[in-house]
């Protein structure tokens, strides 16, 4: 596959300058920004070896990704721009200092600030010192939607009142980056775009009625998504609950419980069913051969084993100790 295109399965774009000589990383690195997000005079602004790597996902016209960069200077020349198109692209400042220089204006991201920018538009982008970036690229009239008033909004930051939208906007795009084991077909693919650019219109202050179209469709996806990466990151806990899942979102029980029965299952049942997968895992890793089952059965969260054990063969159709068993007679 050449840079050009875009994966027909969505799946995930890695690119890290430690894979390439010494001598050629900065120019292919170049290349791989221009060809894939933003094109752009870039140079080094430090001594330092260079290093850069990126994360993306690009298909039905949007391009998302999260990359981590030396000491840079950009250049968005009259000339460069003048061959791209009028997407936006909404830059998130996730570590390290990052200054834009818009129409002769500076604008200053802290960490976790964002910037809404015309990809028609001149200007440069500084990178002091080396730090992490999340960029979604989107067609105009994928926002214009949502934002009548997104002309005024161009080259300006994300206010305050928008900060939920766009933490959860960093998360959903960080996991879709974090998992390349996903790849969807194209229906399934625009969904998630759609997801992203809901995230991203919230963020940047969707309309009344376009504000009600993102909360319906893009806001339950990407709150769904932290639901279930707090609980994958807590299922050792016998304790998680629903009131503990809903306090950290900051919303209701109701509302967590609303949000698994549109997928279909309850909270339970997918406590459950992770709790069972890492159980698969642990079972079948050689390492953990010693570990008796009972250990391993509490390390995920189950408090009594006769009912881990009827669970566990109930989904995956053998016993704990048959799984164990046929994995290392496999191994």
């Amino acid at each position: 596959m050449s840079l050009d295109e875009a994966p027909a399965d969505f799946r995930l774009l890695q690119f890290s300058t430690d894979e390439w000589r010494p001598h050629e990383r900065f120019d292919l690195w170049r290349d791989v920004l221009t060809r894939k997000l933003l094109r752009a005079a870039v140079d080094p602004i430090s001594e330092r070896p260079f290093h850069a790597e990126a994360k993306l996902r690009v298909q039905h016209g949007v391009r998302m990704g999260v990359g981590r960069l030396e000491a840079t200077i950009s250049h968005r020349t009259r000339d460069i721009v003048a061959d791209d198109n009028d997407d936006v692209t909404l830059m998130v400042n996730l570590e390290g200092p990052f200054i834009a220089m818009l129409d002769g204006e500076d604008v200053r991201l802290e960490e976790g600030e964002a910037l809404l920018m015309d990809c028609s538009q001149a200007g440069a982008f500084i990178r002091p010192a080396p730090g992490r970036l999340l960029c979604v690229r989107m067609p105009r009239q994928m926002l214009a939607e949502y934002a009548p008033l997104l002309e005024a909004m161009l080259g300006q930051k994300v206010s305050a009142p928008s900060a939920d939208s766009l933490r959860l906007l960093v998360a959903y795009v960080s996991a879709l980056c974090q998992s390349p084991q996903l790849i969807l077909p194209p229906e399934a693919s625009y969904a998630v775009v759609r997801h992203v650019c809901d995230l991203a219109a919230l963020s940047i202050g969707a309309s009344r009625d376009g504000a009600h179209l993102a909360q319906s469709r893009g806001l339950p996806a990407a709150r769904l998504r932290a639901i279930k990466a707090y609980v994958n990151a807590n299922i050792g806990s016998s304790s998680i609950s629903m009131e503990e899942v809903a306090a950290h979102q900051g919303v209701t029980a109701r509302y967590v419980r609303k949000l698994f029965e549109v997928e279909g299952l309850s909270f339970t049942a997918y406590v459950a069913e992770r709790r069972l997968a890492r159980a698969h895992v642990m079972l079948t890793d050689r390492l953990r051969a010693p570990a008796p089952i009972s250990a391993i059965a509490y390390d995920v969260g189950f408090g009594d084993l006769s009912y881990f054990n009827r669970a566990f063969r109930r989904r995956y159709g053998a016993t704990p100790s048959e799984i164990r068993a046929e994995a290392l007679k496999s191994s």
